[in-house]
């Protein structure tokens, strides 16, 4: 008897596990699903938002420029997860990076989004420049004398 009891009771652990990995695969499954519609939404506002060009260099390379609102400074918004803001200067040389998003998990092209409204307003660009992170870049020619000393 004592055995039955024990047998019962492996087989009642067992499919317990069993119920809640299944739960949770379905869990996790659906999570996805929802990123996944999540990031097509915020893909279609991105792309609404850019004009011909900028969607046509988006789609292209998974970059698009900017020209900011108030400094007339040229930007690109590259499709990455951070430092993505190129501050570009004469001939499109990268003068610095900027890395600025907001707090959370949100999609990535609502991140790029935001950029993009930011830079191109005349009274968001300056306070948006205020609260990035501003990263040196160093061209090939300054590495090359630095490497030289």
């Amino acid at each position: 008897m004592q055995v039955l009891d024990r047998a019962s009771w492996l087989f009642a652990r067992c499919t317990a596990w069993w119920q809640a990995a299944r739960r949770t695969r379905e869990k996790l499954r659906q999570e996805a699903l929802q990123r996944a519609h999540a990031e097509q939404r915020a893909l279609a506002l991105l792309l609404g938002l850019l004009n011909p060009e900028q969607r046509r260099e988006f789609q292209a390379h998974g970059y698009f420029h900017v020209i900011g609102g108030s400094t007339g400074d040229r930007y690109r918004i590259r499709l990455d997860s951070a430092v993505n803001i190129d501050v570009l200067g004469e001939h499109g040389i990268v003068r610095y990076h900027l890395c600025a998003r907001p707090t959370g998990s949100l999609p990535m092209y609502d991140v790029m989004a935001g950029q993009l409204l930011h830079l191109q307003d005349s009274s968001a660009e300056v306070r948006f420049l205020s609260q990035a992170n501003r990263h040196v870049t160093l061209s090939f020619a300054a590495m090359g004398r630095w490497q030289e000393r």
